[in-house]
């Protein structure tokens, strides 16, 4: 039983682990552009992410003036429903016809190649998504628009403006013939992921270091001494129960019922 619930944690932990390193893809469009694919993964490898997207999208999309490329680094699903940051990301997206979402691909998109295969597979060009403007005739067009890594929420909000900029200048040249893709090309790094780091850097040896082991490496820490000290006091605990419960010693016999007169 406890080897069971100890695999049970170890796998729980595990998902938590990859979870945290994922990032969304969301698609929406004010056509008939996008589909649902059927027997997804829960969560898409990196290699079959761009592939997965590809196959998000209806056979008739190279019919679409623009394809919209969105790169935000460093997001996670969760954050949309944390922040009050992606307010018109999701009001175009709550406006779309038709929308549909890969919700954790592992650690990153690769938008290059994702711009790069539409455009070949939709024989039209790529540019970059501050250049849009009435010069690009050729369709479809694919714009992708790459934003900074926002760290916080007043980045994260200038970026929201941004991309409705952006998605109203693709509105304005290709009216209503045209899809949005909503993605990041690097997971989020969590605070805990960077503080164990942190620590495991500052504990490793110089490089080219040649004093002995105990003098490169920390091997002795409070937590760790914290950790014996309450396995000492535990143990000791413990060992004095026992030992007190080994010392019961039952009567040999019993007193008789004393006899009546």
């Amino acid at each position: 039983m406890k080897i069971y619930a100890a695999a049970l944690l170890s796998s729980l932990a595990s998902a938590v682990v990859a979870f945290e390193n994922t990032v969304p893809c969301l698609m929406w469009s004010p056509k008939e552009y996008l589909t649902h694919v059927a027997g997804q993964q829960f969560i898409v490898e990196n290699k079959q992410a761009v592939s997965t997207i590809w196959d998000s999208l209806s056979s008739d999309i190279c019919e679409a003036n623009i394809i919209a490329i969105i790169d935000q680094p460093g997001i996670h699903l969760n954050d949309f429903a944390r922040s009050e940051s992606f307010s018109s990301i999701k009001q175009h997206r709550k406006n779309a016809v038709t929308r549909t979402e890969v919700e954790y691909i592992a650690d990153n998109v690769n938008v290059d190649n994702l711009a790069t295969l539409i455009a070949q597979e939709c024989e039209g060009s790529v540019i970059n998504g501050d250049n849009l403007s009435n010069d690009n005739n050729e369709a479809p067009t694919v714009a992708v628009l790459s934003l900074s890594n926002a760290e916080d929420t007043n980045a994260l909000q200038q970026n929201d403006a941004k991309v409705d900029e952006f998605i109203k200048n693709v509105q304005e040249q290709a009216v209503d013939n045209y899809a949005v893709i909503y993605t990041s090309s690097s997971a989020k790094k969590s605070p805990s992921h960077l503080r164990k780091r942190s620590v495991l850097q500052s504990r490793a040896p110089p490089p080219g270091s040649s004093k002995p082991i105990f003098a490169k490496y920390q091997l002795f820490s409070p937590g760790i001494f914290m950790a014996f000290a309450v396995a000492f006091i535990v143990i000791a605990i413990v060992s004095v129960g026992i030992t007190w419960l080994t010392n019961i010693q039952t009567p040999i016999r019993f007193e008789g019922k004393p006899k009546k007169n």
